[in-house]
């Protein structure tokens, strides 16, 4: 009976602990659904195992709704005229990566890292491939072509499409995104093999053609 008594007591200063480890202020990067990055602080407070929030920026600070830490999992809720967005971060050290998704339905990738804690190895996490990019490819022969590629970054998977200057149009698979690499394949008489790094603004990368020969590609959104 004492051992049923004491119990209950345990679990709460365990969580109150554990909500403990969250607070505090981290660096977030939010990559939006339509390629725009926004930078603001994460700011979480701990009252006795209730967690509160607010993101701040040069432009003020927003509070933040509903938010819990189950686990290593945080969420929360940031309410804006066009409705509630929802945030999901798996908290992992001083480091959080995650998703949010808008009220139509779009989806981004969030990172965050401690503020005043080391970069983690992966900083190109933050990276995002979202948007339009204006493609120019220069193949073995030094021919070039330039093209439109749209792709959606969620997590770490890549969707969208290549549109040549004709008006051609052949979809993306497999692609992919680690940190600041891509990857994904084109399916246009035969398969096309793209790798590349993204740098803000700026892609440039290399592909293999279904004949094995290579290419290489810049761009810019």
């Amino acid at each position: 009976m004492k051992l049923l008594r004491i119990l209950p007591v345990a679990l709460s200063l365990a969580a109150a602990a554990w909500a403990g480890g969250v607070a505090g202020k981290w660096k977030m990067t939010a990559n939006a659904p339509d390629g725009n990055t926004y930078n603001v602080d994460l700011v979480v407070k701990d009252d006795g195992g209730k967690l509160a929030g607010s993101l701040e920026s040069e432009r003020g600070s927003m509070p933040l709704q509903e938010v819990t830490l189950n686990n290593d999992e945080l969420t929360f809720k940031l309410v804006m005229d066009t409705g509630p967005i929802p945030f999901k971060l798996k908290v992992d050290g001083d480091t959080m990566k995650g998703s949010l998704t808008l009220p139509d339905g779009g989806t981004g990738s969030v990172t965050a890292n401690r503020d005043g804690a080391a970069e983690p190895a992966a900083a190109g996490a933050a990276v995002s491939a979202t948007g339009k990019w204006k493609v120019q490819s220069k193949d073995a022969e030094g021919n070039t072509m330039r093209v439109t590629i749209e792709l959606q970054q969620d997590g770490e998977k890549l969707t969208g499409q290549l549109t040549t200057e004709n008006g051609d149009v052949a979809p993306i698979a497999e692609g992919k995104i680690s940190g600041a690499e891509i990857s994904f394949k084109i399916q246009a008489d035969g398969e096309f093999v793209v790798t590349g790094t993204v740098s803000g603004n700026e892609v440039k990368g290399t592909y293999t053609t279904p004949n094995g020969s290579k290419g290489s590609f810049t761009g810019t959104k």
